[in-house]
């Protein structure tokens, strides 16, 4: 299954955006996410915690950088890093317009569990994990 897929199909089993992202990644062993790592990510559900702030897609890329390019000395460079983080912010607001979940979904900002709010978001999840395969 295409990694976009298997993100989708994460998503729409019930995993916010940004579990989804990291379960397809594990799943399609494009990088070893550890269970610590996917348990984490629980609390960026809608803007972490339900607050409507960065969006889920955005962290978990982020995360998944750090899992493939981040340091754990502080005398290894954090260049790759931080330059392919900032991609993935610069590239999701330049498609988006926005990285807050709360702007990126106001129009639900009533009805958040619509039918049509959710396939918004699966659109978001398909979108960055597409992009994070180059990425990575």
């Amino acid at each position: 299954m295409e990694l976009s897929e298997l993100a989708k199909k994460f998503y729409l089993e019930g995993y916010s955006c940004s579990e989804s992202i990291l379960h397809a990644l594990k799943e399609a062993k494009v990088i070893d996410v550890p269970d610590e790592v996917l348990k984490a990510i629980t609390g960026f559900r809608q803007g972490i915690s339900r607050r409507g702030c960065l969006c889920g897609v955005i962290a978990a890329s982020t995360i998944a950088v750090g899992l493939l390019y981040g340091r754990i000395s502080k005398e290894k460079s954090d260049e790759v890093a931080l330059k392919k983080a900032a991609l993935i912010h610069d590239k999701f607001k330049e498609k988006f317009n926005s990285t807050c979940c709360r702007v990126l979904t106001r129009k639900w900002k009533d009805d958040f569990s619509s039918k049509e709010r959710k396939e918004f978001c699966t659109s978001l999840v398909q979108w960055m994990v597409s992009e994070l395969k180059s990425l990575l």
